[in-house]
């Protein structure tokens, strides 16, 4: 037994990570009432702690890693961290806005394809595909482009469609036009390589 003051110890360990804690506590406190954007330089920290089945965390060997780590351990982080987290954020938002524009610019030029109910002969890429779990098995949607960069989607299993990222031509029947989220598209069915 310990004496600290006029109370007594029963259980230094115990003491000694309460203690721990309780410094640890009042470090994030400070830390987030000295930065008014803390909270956002911790959300993004969290993106790097890996949580295991046993509830302990670990952290990759990168400097997100580095960084939450160092939360996690000090309670704060220094100036300079903190400056190099908010440029990370900064140069993110800055490429997500960019992106944006551009993606507006690329969708205000697409068109539909053909007439509906006709054949079409067209050389597509497949950008994304969506896998749909059905009572007849797996089905997908497969999200293209044509080489004016026109958006044509086909839902099935054909494997005519090429798969991510691949190139084919095709013959299929335009089934309809549409437009989703403001972008013009073409659904297709039935396709055939061409020959």
């Amino acid at each position: 037994m310990a004496a600290v003051g006029y109370t007594y110890i029963n259980d230094e360990v115990a003491y000694e990570k309460g203690r721990t804690r309780h410094i640890l506590a009042n470090a994030r406190k400070t830390f987030e009432r000295t930065y008014e954007d803390a909270a956002q330089i911790v959300e993004w920290l969290e993106g790097f702690k890996v949580y295991l089945e046993n509830g302990k965390v670990t952290y990759p060997e990168s400097f997100g890693g580095s960084l939450a780590k160092a939360l996690d351990t000090y309670g704060k982080l220094s100036e300079k961290q903190v400056a190099a987290v908010r440029k990370i954020i900064a140069d993110r938002a800055a490429r997500k806005a960019e992106w944006a524009t551009k993606q507006v610019a690329l969708n205000a030029t697409r068109e539909h394809v053909g007439v509906v109910g006709e054949k079409i002969t067209l050389t597509i890429t497949t950008k994304h595909i969506v896998e749909i779990a059905t009572q007849f098995g797996v089905s997908a949607i497969f999200i293209c482009e044509d080489d004016k960069q026109n958006t044509i989607i086909y839902k099935g299993t054909g494997a005519a469609v090429p798969s991510k990222g691949q190139t084919a031509t095709i013959v299929a029947t335009v089934k309809e036009h549409g437009v989703r989220e403001g972008v013009k598209q073409t659904v297709i069915q039935r396709p055939k390589l061409a020959k």
